[in-house]
């Protein structure tokens, strides 16, 4: 019987393409952001002209992970959204995934696919070099610091001093310092002793990964004034060199409809 039904979905698989199978997308907010961003900013509605499902956003509770959409059926793909604390350490961040994760998989039984924005790829991968409870085949980065920002060592620099009203005017977010110093640590440009040198030369697992970087023009709408281009890039990633897929996308640093035909072409494959 196991040679069998063996031999059934080695049929399945070259009748059926695998990008028609089953998929779930767990898409992961930035600094500052929250699972709403997704929507407003024109990524998800994209997702879904192009056959995905909103399966709502997951928000912390008592009783752990919990949707309010609690979608019926079982769709062929879906994307859902999350609540985490943006302000937070990385690694805080991604204990926090964990239990996020934990609970759509056991909803979907199947390994996801993880997309983050700006510092929500580092915490992807954080999660994914240190507690990666659940299987997991693709992590997508947007935009994502991944060897580190000059921007967080100016935040750093700044705090406590008459430069972190400058900086946050620079980074043109509202609370650029104050209670977030040791997430901006975290992204601060790669060196020894560092939290980035220590996350980039951790082994990661044998995944797919695909890094949708900015493609830098000089205009104010199409530049990316916050993460350069090259820390995008997860080639440049002392444990990933090599192993990234890399799509560029015109916009500034935050999510646009841009991200979300990219996204939905980078996961139709």
């Amino acid at each position: 019987m196991k040679i069998r039904h063996l031999i059934m979905l080695a049929i399945g698989l070259l009748v059926f393409p695998v990008s028609l199978w089953a998929k779930t997308a767990v898409l992961i907010h930035g600094f500052q952001g929250g699972g709403i961003l997704w929507r407003t900013e024109g990524v998800t509605p994209v997702l879904q002209q192009n056959g995905w499902v909103d399966g709502g956003n997951f928000i912390p509770s008592p009783q752990g992970p919990y949707n309010p959409a609690n979608p019926s059926g079982r769709p062929e793909r879906i994307f859902y959204t999350l609540e985490l604390p943006s302000r937070a350490p990385v690694m805080v961040q991604a204990r926090l995934l964990d239990a996020y994760l934990q609970r759509i998989y056991a909803l979907r039984q199947e390994p996801l696919t993880l997309v983050g924005h700006s510092a929500g790829g580092l915490v992807a991968r954080g999660w994914l070099v240190s507690s990666s409870s659940v299987p997991v085949n693709t992590l997508v980065t947007i935009a994502t610091p991944n060897v580190g920002t000059p921007a967080a060592d100016m935040a750093c620099l700044a705090n406590d001093t008459p430069m972190a009203m400058f900086a946050g005017m620079f980074m043109g977010l509202a609370k650029w310092t104050d209670d977030a110093e040791d997430l901006y640590e975290d992204m601060r440009t790669e060196k020894p002793g560092r939290f980035l040198y220590w996350l980039n030369h951790q082994p990661h697992p044998a995944i797919r990964y695909v890094s949708i970087v900015r493609k830098q023009q000089m205009r104010p709408d199409k530049y990316d004034f916050v993460v350069p281009d090259s820390s995008q890039n997860m080639n440049n990633v002392f444990a990933l060199r090599g192993q990234s897929e890399y799509w560029e996308v015109e916009g500034s640093h935050f999510l646009g409809i841009p991200d979300g035909y990219a996204l939905a072409m980078a996961l139709s494959k």
